[in-house]
């Protein structure tokens, strides 16, 4: 994310989309009510466009809207901001905005220190490298990409090696499977702009992929790091996650994190009682001054904004730290699942 400038003495700040990442941080930025101003393509109205047998072609137009609703679809790239045209033709009329990845607009809200926070958040996040997972065994293949806002399935690939066939048979199909999976780590990784590739799994795939690499892409291998897990399929994507393998690899990975200590949290809580997640439990624990890291799902500071940022700002004016956390990938979803609130203690509380 660029930020192109700060007005916020007129709660106005224009921005620059530069990736996915961008899109998912403004979803939970933007807010029903706010204004975007943007230049956009609408199709003009007439007064007999009702009965005219052809609608006539769109036109660039610079306008802003109150929104009403925003949808992020991570598959097509865009984030849709519906609303009402405040500026420009057609006032009153209802109108979407897309946000792509490379859109420039003016968003003028109010701005809370979280809102902010998290355009320099994305604003970081543009410059930290990205990493292909691949998650495969002699059967199966599948890759993923850490986003921000969690695990990115891109695709698999399936052996055609079957236990019925003769040796020679066997050798051709592994060979066929091998060197697609290789073709497909090149592709990706020069489509998508990825700098390094972690390949995980059970058994000796990963290896000999490894050496194929080494032998057909000597660059690629160079920046291939590789490790283990149980499980292959989405599964394995999301164990090298969650073994911090992906850490390893890029120290700032903020999936690797979110899931580092929403686990540091339950194990906590099991153990010791420095933890402690829910609602209540988490704002007593707040109001005390008791809490070092507070863990936020994104759903859940949507769905209760109001009251989730009394907390919020209680845990900084003492000292705590804050962060707002994904459910994209499955340690977010499993405090999704516990309340939406979670927070590490600095001592334990009765």
């Amino acid at each position: 994310m660029r930020i192109i400038y700060k007005d916020l003495k007129n709660n106005r700040v224009k921005l620059n989309t530069e990736n996915l990442n961008d899109l998912w941080h403004l979803e939970q930025i933007i807010s029903p009510g706010d204004i975007i101003t943007s230049v956009t393509w609408r199709r003009p109205k007439t007064k007999d466009d009702k009965i005219r047998p052809e609608r006539q072609e769109k036109e660039r137009v610079k306008l802003s809207i109150q929104v009403k609703d925003v949808n992020f679809h991570k598959h097509s790239n865009r984030l849709r901001v519906l609303g009402k045209i405040e500026k420009g033709p057609d006032l009153g009329e209802h109108h979407t905005i897309n946000i792509v990845t490379d859109s420039k607009f003016t968003l003028t809200k109010h701005w809370e220190s979280d809102h902010l926070e998290r355009l320099e958040e994305a604003k970081k996040a543009s410059k930290r490298p990205k990493v292909l997972l691949i998650a495969l065994d002699d059967e199966t293949a599948t890759f993923g990409l850490v986003r921000q806002y969690g695990l990115e399935e891109l695709g698999e690939i399936t052996s055609t090696t079957s236990g019925k066939m003769y040796e020679s048979d066997r050798e051709s199909s592994e060979k066929e499977y091998y060197g697609e999976i290789c073709s497909k780590i090149r592709n990706y990784m020069e489509n998508k702009n990825i700098p390094s590739v972690i390949i995980a799994g059970p058994g000796f795939t990963k290896k000999k992929i490894h050496s194929l690499l080494k032998e057909k892409h000597p660059k690629i291998a160079e920046n291939t790091h590789l490790g283990n897990t149980s499980n292959v399929g989405k599964s394995g994507l999301n164990e090298i996650i969650r073994r911090g393998i992906v850490k390893r690899v890029s120290e700032e990975d903020r999936a690797s994190l979110e899931t580092d200590l929403i686990e540091e949290m339950l194990e906590k809580v099991s153990k010791n009682g420095k933890a402690t997640y829910g609602k209540k439990e988490v704002e007593k624990a707040a109001k005390m001054g008791a809490i070092e890291k507070l863990l936020v799902s994104v759903e859940q500071l949507r769905k209760d904004r109001k009251n989730i940022i009394p907390i919020i700002e209680r845990t900084r004016n003492t000292g705590g730290e804050v962060y707002i956390v994904s459910s994209e990938h499955e340690a977010g979803t499993q405090l999704a699942r516990i309340g939406g609130l979670g927070a590490i203690l600095r001592y334990r509380i009765s």
